[in-house]
């Protein structure tokens, strides 16, 4: 046998040989129908395409890790994944994974709600899988006082995340996240705040936790009632009595302190829990609670940029209506509460 014949047998063969793996291996990519567990799988920055391939192996979303790797070498895009936070389906084809893992993770809109709390948001946007849960409530607060010097005053981010529709990917870095919700509040809402501070000079905007004290009416405002106008008049009230030292008396500060920084799914107020003791209780306690008792939207904080002066002391919400009752003597608003609340 000649050296032209022993080359066309020795080709033969491995043709048939590499024919034969490929037929092997051919269903890694096609996309196979059917319903599929998902793995939750998340790419570290500076991880190796080798790394990668591991991981992928572990989650059982690959068969093959040399499959997989020479097909990312063979397109060029061994070097083009993306880090993140990936929901994929086991079934997914190496085509279509390859694709998905150079896209990068996916965008989701997100629409926050104004009064909505930090727990209330950091649990929809878990679900949502943008975040692990509790990296919103737990996040050090600390730690962004280089950057945005008016959350010095702040303990934690209740307050600060602006209710609008924002644009996440899957699996983000809280800090980014944190960093979208504060940049928006920057642009939107600290400049009205701090014109009306120069322009005021009030008492009640004078230190370096105005901002914080602002955030801190808004949320009142915004759970309590709903009316933009109704908001005003109800922002002169509360401020009237912080001048004077009179409890603020607002029943969702309460229900803040009593379901642990949610309102979704909390009972009603019970008489005693009027004496349950907590930082949250404007019963028991004056001044401004603890923290801001949720996310206010834009118009509850004009509102409490702009209280209406009147002769009001008192208000309450009638149940049927929504509308706000307002009452100028303490006889009067007890007469409101028997025709509207009892």
């Amino acid at each position: 046998m000649n050296i032209n014949k022993l080359w066309l047998v020795v080709g033969y063969w491995l043709l048939i040989i590499g024919f034969s793996l490929l037929l092997l291996h051919f269903f890694q990519f096609l996309d196979i129908g059917g319903s599929a567990a998902t793995r939750d799988l998340e790419i570290k920055a500076g991880m190796s395409f080798d790394e990668v391939a591991n991981k992928l192996k572990a989650e059982n979303l690959i068969q093959s890790k040399t499959v997989f790797k020479i097909y990312g070498l063979i397109t060029g895009q061994a070097r083009q994944l993306k880090p993140g936070r990936y929901i994929l389906a086991t079934n997914i084809s190496i085509p279509k994974l390859t694709k998905t893992l150079t896209d990068g993770p996916a965008k989701i809109s997100v629409i926050i709600a104004p009064g909505m709390t930090l727990k209330e948001i950091d649990e929809s946007l878990s679900d949502l899988a943008v975040i692990r849960l509790g990296d919103l409530t737990n996040f050090d607060v600390g730690s962004l006082e280089h950057r945005y010097s008016w959350l010095r005053e702040a303990q934690s981010l209740e307050g600060f995340l602006l209710p609008d529709t924002y644009i996440f990917f899957l699996g983000s870095d809280p800090d980014l996240v944190v960093k979208k919700f504060l940049d928006n509040f920057e642009l939107k809402v600290l400049p009205p705040i701090t014109q009306l501070v120069e322009l005021w000079g009030l008492p009640f905007f004078e230190n370096s936790s105005n901002i914080l004290k602002t955030i801190n009416l808004a949320s009142l405002l915004e759970k309590e009632i709903p009316d933009t106008k109704e908001q005003q008049i109800a922002a002169g009230i509360l401020m009237k009595r912080l001048a004077v030292g009179m409890p603020l008396q607002v029943d969702a500060a309460l229900v803040y302190g009593k379901c642990l920084g949610k309102f979704l799914n909390c009972p009603a107020l019970r008489e005693e829990d009027y004496r349950f003791d907590s930082p949250y209780n404007t019963y028991l306690y004056g001044g401004l609670p603890k923290t801001p008792i949720c996310n206010p939207g834009p118009e509850a904080i004009k509102a409490a940029l702009n209280p209406q002066k009147s002769d009001y002391w008192y208000y309450l919400s009638d149940p049927k209506t929504k509308k706000t009752v307002f009452s100028k003597t303490l006889d009067e608003h007890n007469k409101n509460r028997a025709k509207y609340l009892y």
